[in-house]
């Protein structure tokens, strides 16, 4: 598998940034985060996993060594430990981190918003599991076709912990049809015979951030490792641009909701909830079927 690009040599150069987001579908940032302020949060989910027995006994937090009881994403007693990594504000204030917001600005050339439903992901070493299978974004956010997602490992993730990996190029082929799949959400896309075969990952380092659009293929690779593999997704798009929501739901509510209370629950005891807040005026769409056979693509910038 071919390594992702670097582009940390063009992060303030605007039009770079997007040439090459046009080009690739994905832009890649190593320790773009302070690793010392990416050690605090992920101490905070260390600790929630610790409380949760999570943790194999008599090893130290920051190792995420799994115990017995860690289990695949989904699974009945995965809940509980996720909705207590859901209640950390921690977790959710890097989405106020003025490198990504700045970055996605750049990117999107005007005011943006970051989505409330970040994602944490703890993915147990369990190599029977069925990783997050290849799809694109854009059927299951819908919404804005521009619509960034910025994948964050919050700990170093060597390639036996497995990863993400992106099909580099694939954003030009437009919504692709798909399938439904095992793993995590379900489905996948249908690239057999598109003409693209360019997958591109590395060894990840804590703070890293892999930016990619929401028609550019992705999915995990399976973790083989005896470590807990932990990572934030966080997306943002332009405030001028409607999100979608699912009628009879308010739009954003906390990832795997209802499985995982709601915010007035999660948010009790913060301090401040400005990393959960929808800005005012936002226009929104509603949702189609994520497995209609024929989506148009919209128009985007970055093809």
């Amino acid at each position: 598998m071919k390594q992702l690009i670097d582009s940390s040599d063009i992060a303030d150069d605007v039009a770079a940034l997007r040439e090459r987001m046009s080009e690739d579908g994905y832009l890649y940032f190593p320790r773009l985060l302070p690793s010392d302020y990416v050690t605090g949060v992920r101490a905070d989910i260390a600790a929630v996993l610790h409380d949760s027995r999570w943790l194999a006994p008599g090893t130290e937090p920051h190792e995420l060594r799994a115990s017995d009881r860690a289990v695949e994403e989904g699974k009945s007693t995965f809940f509980g430990m996720y909705s207590a990594v859901q209640a950390t504000q921690s977790f959710h204030e890097l989405s106020e981190r003025q490198e990504l917001r700045g970055l996605a600005q750049r990117l999107l050339g005007e005011e943006v918003f970051c989505h409330p439903m970040h994602i944490a992901r703890v993915t147990a070493p369990t190599p029977r599991a069925t990783p997050t299978p290849a799809h694109q974004d854009y059927r299951l956010i819908q919404g804005a076709v521009d619509t960034l997602t910025m994948w964050i490992p919050l700990a170093d993730c060597p390639s036996d912990a497995g990863g993400l990996e992106v099909l580099a190029g694939s954003h030009k082929l437009g919504v692709l049809g798909v399938s439904r799949a095992e793993g995590p959400g379900g489905v996948t896309a249908q690239v057999a015979g598109s003409g693209v075969d360019d997958w591109r990952s590395t060894h990840f380092g804590q703070g890293d951030v892999l930016m990619f659009t929401s028609l550019t293929v992705h999915g995990a690779r399976p973790n083989l490792s005896d470590r807990l593999r932990l990572s934030a997704d966080i997306r943002w798009q332009a405030r001028s641009e409607p999100a979608a929501f699912i009628d009879g739901y308010e739009p954003f509510r906390p990832h795997f909701h209802p499985d995982v209370p709601d915010w007035p629950t999660l948010t009790r005891g913060w301090t401040s909830t400005t990393s959960i807040e929808i800005p005012e005026g936002l226009t929104y769409v509603r949702k189609f079927d994520s497995m209609s056979e024929h989506v148009p693509t919209p128009p985007s910038r970055f093809r």
